[in-house]
C-alpha cells in the first residue's frame, strides 16, 4: 500500500502542474463578439478541440473572413494542440 501511497500524490501533483500550464481555452479578445463561441475546456478530448477547429473555426472564418478574432482563436487553438502532444500519455489529464 504504502507503494501507491508514495506514487499516487506525485502523479496528481504532476498531472495539476500540467493542468496549470495548459493554454487558455480563448485568446485575448478584440472588442466584443458578435457571435457566441464556446471552445472545448481543458478536460476536453483532444478529439473535441480538432473538431472545434474543423466544424467550427475553419468555416466561421471562411464565412467571416475581416473577423479579427476568429484568427486568434485558430492560434490559440493550434498552441494547445501543439503543446498536448507534447505530454506524454501517461501524464495526461484530459479525457482521449
Amino acid at each position: 500500500m504504502s507503494a501507491n501511497a508514495d506514487i499516487l500524490p506525485r502523479d496528481l501533483e504532476r498531472k495539476a502542474r500540467l493542468y496549470l500550464e495548459h493554454p487558455d481555452e480563448s485568446p485575448e479578445l478584440i472588442g466584443t463578439l458578435p457571435y457566441l463561441i464556446h471552445p472545448p475546456g481543458k478536460l476536453s478530448a483532444t478529439a473535441s478541440w480538432l473538431r472545434f477547429r474543423d466544424k467550427t473555426l475553419l468555416p466561421m472564418i471562411e464565412r467571416r473572413p475581416d473577423d479579427p478574432n476568429l484568427p486568434n482563436f485558430l492560434t490559440q487553438v493550434e498552441s494547445i494542440l501543439a503543446w498536448r502532444a507534447t505530454v506524454p500519455a501517461e501524464n495526461r489529464f484530459w479525457k482521449e
